[in-house]
C-alpha cells in the first residue's frame, strides 16, 4: 500500500489488493455469518427473550460475542482502508489511482481476483475491466 492524497488515505495497486483477498474473504464470511439475515426486529426479539433470564444468560453472551466479532472484522476493514459496499454480496472497494486519477479497485466475493475499477463518483454498475 502506498500513501495517497496527503490525507493519509491508503492507495492500493492491483497486486496489493489481490494479496489481501484471502484475509478479506475470511472477514466477509465472518460478517455474513454474524449479520446474515438478521434484522432489527430479530435483534429486538432476542433481547426481549433474554430480558427475563437474569441478565440474559447465554443469549445475551452470544449477542455480545457476535457484536465483538463484527467490531473486530470492521476494524480490519478500517485499518486497511477497504470500503465495504455490500455485506451480503461481499462487495468492496480499494482506493487506488489509475492514470493519475483517484479511482476504486472493485472486487466482489466469488471473483478470482481484483479485475475491475470504477471512478470515485460512480459505483458497481459503472465498473470496467482493468
Amino acid at each position: 500500500m502506498t500513501e495517497g492524497t496527503g490525507d493519509g488515505e491508503r492507495l492500493y495497486t492491483v497486486a496489493q489488493a489481490n494479496q489481501l483477498l484471502p484475509a478479506l474473504l475470511q472477514v466477509l464470511n465472518s460478517l455474513v455469518e454474524q449479520l446474515g439475515g438478521a434484522t432489527d426486529a430479530d435483534a429486538l426479539a432476542r433481547l426481549h427473550a433474554a430480558q427475563g433470564h437474569n441478565g440474559g444468560g447465554a443469549a445475551a453472551a452470544a449477542m455480545l460475542q457476535a457484536g465483538e466479532r463484527v467490531a473486530r472484522e470492521m476494524s480490519f476493514l478500517e485499518q486497511h482502508g477497504i470500503l465495504l459496499r455490500d455485506v451480503d454480496a461481499g462487495l468492496v472497494d480499494f482506493p487506488a489511482q489509475r492514470e493519475g486519477l483517484p479511482v476504486f479497485l472493485c472486487w466482489r466475493r466469488g471473483e478470482p481476483a481484483v479485475e475491475f475499477w470504477h471512478s470515485r463518483d460512480e459505483g458497481f454498475v459503472s465498473r470496467q475491466p482493468l
